[in-house]
């Protein structure tokens, strides 16, 4: 079904560049598409790194590498990719107004046919996109980095068709990746709704001194570690109790932090100090002096490393 694509990633930033190196891994021809020639630079590093990585690890062999880089190209014009797409991933900066000019000029760029997805995490493409045969619009949100990670959220809109929805399933499965379908636009989609009550819950009691990050993290890495790779909460559940969950729900629904307040405590407590994490040098942890690529690099292999231990299961 997929022979012959051509597949165009616009955005060469964090997402684009790894998401390019799946299409090409799996033998699609690929454009990578960013107006800016280091930015462009950049990401051909980093998938000559990333490809590097998965050779150490024999996830790849060197051959698999070096025709999976052949099949990408770098572009800073959009009109002579556009035109050749069968499959576009739309990854630029969140904000409403430049992917709505950068739709309207793909409208006109692109095949009738042509599927085009967004890999925005929060808005709501859909009303933000107008664009001709709308049949064809689907968000797609992959997860960083995407090389590495799986899951791929698929959210449908109003008008997209189903057959693009199968169409865009069938794709990733092909890619390696699990799509996960919301059937409707939800701020939020499935895993940043989730993340964000985690998120809230945390920041709540450290707030109050009941407990610490640390700590915190500490209980989720050693109870919902072992398990999520094999099972997700509410299957879960099952071997819990539906009972014994009804009766707990009771009694700490109550209990947990409702606030609709839009600053987490942690958060907002680290940003006014500057501390952003990773890309700042501090966040919870200290990272000043160490190489942040090397610190990304490491997560990567350790994430490629459980995937690998979860196939054994």
């Amino acid at each position: 079904m997929y022979q012959g694509w051509e597949m165009v990633v616009i955005g060469a930033g964090t997402m684009g560049h790894s998401i390019a190196q799946v299409f090409a891994v799996n033998g699609f021809k690929t454009t990578l598409v960013d107006v800016e020639t280091e930015q462009l630079k950049w990401a051909r590093k980093m998938i000559a790194n990333n490809m590097h990585t998965l050779m150490n690890l024999g996830e790849i062999s060197s051959q698999e590498a070096d025709n999976a880089q052949k099949l990408i190209t770098y572009e800073k014009d959009l009109k002579n990719a556009a035109f050749r797409a069968n499959f576009i991933v739309e990854t630029i900066v969140e904000n409403a107004d430049t992917k709505r000019e950068l739709y309207a000029s793909l409208d006109k760029l692109c095949s009738p046919g042509c599927i085009i997805t967004s890999n925005t995490s929060a808005l709501n493409i859909f009303d933000i996109a107008k664009i001709s045969n709308p049949q064809r619009l689907i968000i797609a949100h992959w997860f960083n980095p995407p090389h590495v990670m799986p899951l791929v959220e698929v959210v449908v809109g109003p008008e997209t068709s189903v057959q693009t929805v199968d169409t865009v399933k069938h794709l990733l499965i092909k890619l390696g990746k699990t799509p996960a379908i919301i059937k409707q636009y939800v701020p939020g989609f499935i895993i940043n709704r989730m993340s964000v009550a985690i998120a809230r819950e945390a920041g709540y009691m450290v707030s109050k001194g009941w407990t610490t990050p640390e700590d915190i993290d500490a209980a989720i890495v050693s109870t919902f570690g072992p398990r999520y790779p094999f099972e997700g909460p509410l299957e879960l559940f099952d071997h819990v109790g539906w009972d014994v969950v009804q009766a707990v729900t009771a009694f700490l629904s109550p209990q947990l932090c409702n606030s609709t307040d839009a600053n987490n405590p942690i958060a907002a407590n680290l940003v006014a100090q500057g501390r952003l994490g990773v890309k700042s040098g501090k966040g919870l942890k200290d990272y000043t002096n160490l190489d942040i690529e090397q610190i990304q690099n490491e997560r990567n292999i350790k994430i490629i490393k459980m995937l690998k231990a979860i196939k054994e299961i």
